[in-house]
């Protein structure tokens, strides 16, 4: 059997303490509390600059060029990254081509996704990635994409921010500080 409270106040007994039902802390939600301001910054960085064609089978260093810094408020905060890149990979022959795409914190890795295109397409498309990170910091953060093919052979390469008139399809990194 289940029981319902009706009321239309529940006041604090200790004043700015807050009201704890099954361990969630109700508080004020003016006073700055965590209900108050879930989400405490959105940083963006977008790159419109063509990577070229890039024959390698091994990420490197920023070299999508789409970056975003980040410095959040509370160690326990997390960190919600979308990347919305224009990405392709192609070959001559042989075979379809994979690409490969990360999301990197700072010098660390936190995940690998994968894009494939058929043999001799050109045509790039728009990868959309998600990740929630706990970086456990308070100290300026980069976040960033590195790309790398599935092979050399029959000219296999892969590129990113691919451009026609260099306003189009512009990639993006979405860095959003939610209070943990």
């Amino acid at each position: 059997m289940s029981s319902i409270i009706k009321v239309d106040t529940i006041q604090e007994k200790t004043s700015a303490n807050g009201v704890s039902i099954d361990g969630l802390k109700i508080k004020d939600v003016t006073s700055g509390s965590v209900m108050s301001k879930p989400i405490l910054q959105i940083v963006t960085g977008t790159t419109t600059t063509d990577t070229g064609a890039i024959a390698t089978t091994s990420f490197s260093n920023g070299n999508t060029g789409l970056t975003a810094d980040i410095t959040p408020s509370s160690t326990s905060s997390k960190i919600m990254v979308f990347v919305f890149q224009t990405l392709n990979a192609e070959r001559s022959g042989g075979g379809d081509m994979e690409g490969y795409v990360n999301i990197m914190r700072d010098s660390t890795q936190l995940g690998q996704w994968w894009y494939k295109a058929s043999t001799g397409l050109v045509q790039p498309q728009i990868q959309t990635l998600a990740h929630i990170d706990s970086p456990s910091s308070t100290s300026s953060i980069t976040y960033k994409t590195q790309i790398r093919g599935s092979t050399t052979e029959n000219s296999g390469r892969v590129r990113a921010n691919q451009q026609v008139t260099g306003t189009e399809s512009p990639s993006s990194i979405h860095l959003i500080e939610i209070a943990g």
